[in-house]
């Protein structure tokens, strides 16, 4: 019978003609093989359903110290349950607020390995980013996160530089997923960032849809302002990925298109997109358009910034007393006229939580 199964496997296969021309005795092996093989990948399918990442995920920042020079992994437990009393359940470290292009893959594990032991402690699933530019390095940071005990998925960008297409971004998300299969897998979509596939997720869904060649391939944790592109993700295979959206300010837009949750940064110091997401899935539309745009006019001070590589987002961080130290070269950080400019901006319009560190209790 193992003859006849490896015939089975052959593609193209041509199975009532081949049972046709079998003898009896033959033929109850094969039938035996194939209802063998169907119940052994039907057991062994992957549970998309029961991986869905749902509501709310927290893009955190890496802790540094020492100039940006050094890791500064002792933050991460208070930082863990600080999430923890804002109500956040998942948390993706090292991805574009992690700084992660910037750490070496030593570094990378570290922070995995110390994510994967605060995390779960403090009630968090963690779901790291491990794209890189390196096909090798991707693929050695999901054995990694396979590895330990804590991690619950990964999620993984396209290389940048050398620019793929979408047959060749499936082949190497292919490599990186087959690395840890146990482990359910997104690609990381944010085509302002890397110049990939704008307007274009949906053909990625569709091809990997397609193959089937990519089995713990979950969805996208997209990050973009292309709606059209979002809906027709959302269609391939009658919805059934996980679509994760990126962009605070228009979070429920993405969620009335069917959006599984929102990958937020404000939700780490801001209450107007935890606020919005609460009264969206409490039926409170009204409420939350209000909460909304609230948002919307906070992300809209960062822009400034951006020319002088300034990353606003971590410096606010130690305004609501969660001081994650400074950032690595590329980025630095508010100078002292700044921070304090743009602090008492925030706390005057009631756009962040309090800045009274005597409260923080973790």
């Amino acid at each position: 019978s193992l003859g006849w199964l490896k015939l089975f496997q052959l593609k193209d296969l041509h199975v009532p003609l081949l049972i046709s021309a079998m003898g009896l005795p033959s033929a109850v092996q094969f039938s035996w093989a194939l209802i063998a093989t169907a119940s052994f990948y039907g057991a062994c399918a992957f549970d998309i359903a029961g991986h869905k990442i749902t509501s709310l995920m927290a893009a955190s920042y890496t802790p540094m110290k020492n100039d940006g020079m050094e890791l500064d992994l002792d933050r991460i437990p208070a930082y863990a349950a600080f999430l923890a009393k804002l109500n956040i359940t998942n948390v993706m470290p090292a991805g574009t607020n992690g700084e992660s292009l910037s750490m070496t893959v030593p570094e990378r594990k570290q922070l995995a390995e110390a994510w994967a032991k605060a995390g779960p402690a403090n009630g968090l699933r963690v779901y790291m980013h491990i794209g890189s530019e390196s096909l090798l390095e991707a693929m050695d940071l999901a054995k990694h996160a396979a590895s330990i005990e804590g991690i619950s998925g990964i999620v993984c960008m396209t290389p940048l530089y050398f620019k793929p297409s979408v047959q060749t971004l499936h082949d190497f998300l292919a490599k990186v997923a087959g690395a840890a299969p146990e482990l359910p897998f997104w690609f990381y979509h944010f085509p302002d960032d890397t110049g990939i596939l704008k307007g274009q997720a949906h053909s990625l869904l569709e091809y990997v849809e397609q193959t089937g060649t990519i089995p713990n391939f979950m969805g996208i944790k997209y990050t973009d302002y292309d709606l059209m592109d979002f809906s027709l993700c959302m269609q391939v295979a009658k919805g059934k990925y996980n679509m994760l959206y990126g962009r605070d300010e228009q979070a429920l837009s993405a969620l009335g298109l069917g959006a599984d949750a929102a990958v937020s940064s404000t939700v780490q110091y801001a209450p107007s997109l935890r606020q919005a997401i609460d009264l969206w899935y409490k039926g409170d539309t009204l409420g939350a358009k209000t909460a909304q745009e609230a948002n919307a006019r906070l992300c809209s001070l960062f822009g400034a910034y951006a020319p002088a590589a300034k990353n606003v987002q971590k410096s606010i961080m130690k305004m609501v007393c969660m001081d994650l130290g400074p950032s690595r070269l590329p980025y630095t950080d508010l100078d002292g006229g700044e921070y304090s400019a743009l602090s008492a901006l925030l706390l005057k319009n009631g756009f962040i939580d309090s800045s009274d560190c005597s409260q923080l209790v973790v």
